[in-house]
């Protein structure tokens, strides 16, 4: 066996090993950070009840007015954790995930031109983005059935609309786009809500209160890059 040969086996039958490592470190902040969410949260409701506890103790003590200032104040914290940081981190995952994939389907992609050497790489395609020209390559060049990718195929193609209304529309979907509407509705269940909210038009907003999604995500992208290597796709 030649030293290329022996090289293009190990990468292989480690490509998935090498892949996992890099999307450990994605697991490991995703949890230092829920973690330290999580426990901002819980150190603000202790406070509240340690501070409701003292006021039912002593009710003549608090003036209404100072009473007010402590809950409103322990109240905003907690509100400016769950939603704006929580939501706001949550979201750049999501990005950044998607991110990965796009970056790890061009690698593959362009792996396999030279491995086989194809041709026509990705650059010679043209898409609407790098994802589906990376899909006309693999079809055209690696004969990959997508049907052979499900579910992941469609769970992938599935966040890149939710990583572009992030990215492109603040996480907002307008009530008259009712394509985009049902299309990220249909994929929300147990990942994400649509808050509606309602000023001069019906908007609704990108609400991730599941942070079990990113792991979701994570395993799905595992799950994509294992069946590609059916044919002979990977880094």
């Amino acid at each position: 066996m030649s030293r290329i040969n022996a090289l293009s086996n190990f990468r292989k039958d480690n490509n998935i090993f090498f892949l996992d490592l890099e999307l450990q470190t994605f697991r490991n902040y995703a949890k230092f950070v829920e973690d330290h969410f999580d426990s901002s949260l819980t150190n603000h409701e202790k406070e509240y009840t340690e501070i409701m506890k003292k006021i039912e103790a002593e009710p003549k003590k608090y003036a209404d007015e100072y009473l007010n200032h402590l809950q409103d104040t322990l109240v905003d914290k907690v509100i400016e954790i769950d939603r704006d940081f929580v939501q706001s981190f949550r979201a750049s995952m999501i990005t950044q995930l998607f991110s990965f994939i796009e970056r790890t389907i061009q690698d593959v992609c362009n792996s396999y031109c030279l491995m086989h050497n194809k041709e026509f790489g990705l650059d010679d395609l043209r898409g609407n983005s790098e994802f589906e020209k990376a899909k006309l390559f693999l079809t055209r060049a690696a004969k990959v059935d997508i049907k052979e990718l499900e579910p992941h195929w469609s769970y992938i193609n599935n966040l890149r609309r939710v990583r572009n209304c992030i990215v492109h529309n603040n996480s907002t979907v307008f009530g008259d786009e009712i394509r985009k509407y049902n299309t990220l509705k249909s994929f929300s269940k147990g990942r994400y809500i649509l808050l509606e909210k309602d000023r001069d038009i019906v908007y609704y907003n990108l609400v991730f209160d599941n942070k079990n999604f990113i792991n979701e995500i994570i395993e799905n992208i595992l799950g994509l890059f294992e069946k590609l290597e059916k044919y002979d796709v990977y880094l």
